[in-house]
């Protein structure tokens, strides 16, 4: 009776211990690229930045604008304000103009200093971008993980009550013992701890993908896509080579010292004067005639000892900072990104290992096991352990897949690009 039930379910352990498992039913399947394009859409953080982006993008033009011109009107009375010009020779009333002009190349340079700032904020944009479609990723592949890990579980669980019913079976007819159908009550019982973890870990991940796209934590997510691995990255000195030419934060760094470096040399012309030149009309009574005044006026920085010596100093202690800041954000870059590299190499020599020997091996001596308990060369405990061994295997190999697309994900921010499509 036993050898038929094992011939017949050899068919179904192909099936079941398979590396392709059946996807879930019911839900749309969860795409990564629909999850990224709703993370640039609806990210709260992403909206936020990419609004300050575009704020700091008007300023330019303003800073680098002349100040407002003024216009005076005056009206001089004796006796009372506002009396009639033919009443007191001394009354007067006035119209005038003044433009102030700051001294030459300093409107260019805090124009200057406003374009470094809004293509730095440009390049903290796009770096924020790639933060949030990294932390996408990294969430999507661990959820990837947690739902084949349950799925894999629960085809263990049917085996092993299979496996249970023959024990009971056997037991029952005098040709097992008990400890067969209590070992695997525990291996079952073991399965729903694991299978508790999992679940917890799964709620998790899905409620930090809902945090990204802006969505309620508890709002359902369907099951994700097949994994197709990714192509490893090219040598290292080239992913060096490539953070150093694209790092959003790199490049925002340049930008940075571009701007200290201009408001040096802004702090630099506060040694020159500003001007202010005016114009004036003024129409007095019958007994004189009308008055054109010209007026020049220059603002002195009589005070440099105190003022301007001290801002010099600032902006180039500024621009230090920012340089020194630019080496170690570069230095930071290739720990980041050898880090990640390492990862990922050891990773899909894991996958490689797992996908083509051992979980293959596994299977074998599961079957094996099967068929030579079927002739009653091996106990049951061997035959539990076999399929508890498989097991372990599978969600090994599930893990790694997953921490070689985590670590591709991770190295997306500092090179500046896409490895995933």
């Amino acid at each position: 009776m036993y050898t038929k039930w094992f011939y017949r379910a050899a068919p179904v352990l192909w099936m079941v211990y398979g590396l392709a498992a059946a996807s879930l039913p019911a839900k749309e399947p969860a795409r990564l690229a629909d999850l990224l394009v709703e993370a640039r859409a609806r990210n709260p953080e992403l909206i936020a930045a990419r609004a300050h982006w575009e704020s700091v993008t008007k300023r330019p033009s303003q800073v680098g604008s002349l100040p407002d011109p003024r216009i005076s009107v005056r009206n001089f009375g004796v006796g009372h304000p506002f009396s009639a010009l033919d009443t007191s020779n001394f009354a007067f009333v006035s119209l005038g103009f003044s433009q102030e002009i700051p001294f030459p190349g300093k409107l260019k340079l805090r124009a200057n200093i406003a374009l470094e700032e809004a293509r730095g904020e440009e390049q903290r944009y796009r770096q924020l971008e790639l933060d949030v479609f990294s932390q996408v990723k990294l969430n999507y592949y661990e959820y990837f993980y947690v739902v084949k890990a349950l799925q894999a579980v629960s085809e263990n669980r049917n085996l092993l009550r299979k496996f249970e019913k023959i024990a009971e079976a056997r037991y029952s007819v005098g040709r097992g013992i008990q400890q067969d159908v209590l070992r695997a009550q525990l291996e079952l019982t073991l399965l729903r701890d694991r299978e508790e973890v999992l679940r917890r870990h799964r709620e998790t991940a899905v409620a930090a993908i809902n945090t990204l796209l802006n969505r309620p934590p508890d709002e359902a997510l369907g099951p994700p896509d097949e994994i197709q691995q990714s192509s490893f990255p090219s040598q290292l000195t080239k992913l060096y080579q490539q953070a150093r030419q694209h790092s959003p934060a790199l490049r925002a760094q340049e930008h940075r010292v571009s701007r200290a470096a201009a408001a040096l040399n802004l702090s630099r012309k506060g040694y020159r004067p500003d001007f202010r030149f005016g114009f004036e009309w003024q129409h007095t009574g019958p007994m004189f005639r009308d008055y054109y005044v010209a007026a020049f006026e220059a603002k002195i920085p009589v005070y440099f000892w105190r003022k301007q010596r001290f801002a010099v100093e600032e902006s180039a202690s500024k621009l230090a900072e920012a340089r020194h800041t630019h080496t170690a954000v570069a230095r930071n870059l290739q720990f980041q990104v050898k880090d990640d590299y390492l990862q990922a190499r050891a990773a899909d020599r894991l996958v490689y290992l797992y996908k083509t020997a051992i979980v293959p091996q596994a299977t074998l001596a599961l079957e094996s096991a099967i068929s030579a308990y079927e002739v009653g060369s091996v106990d049951f405990l061997s035959l539990i352990s076999a399929a508890t061994v498989l097991l372990d295997y599978k969600l090994e190999y599930y893990k790694q897949l997953a921490a070689y697309q985590q670590a591709l994900a991770k190295m997306e921010p500092s090179l500046g690009t896409a490895l995933i499509p």
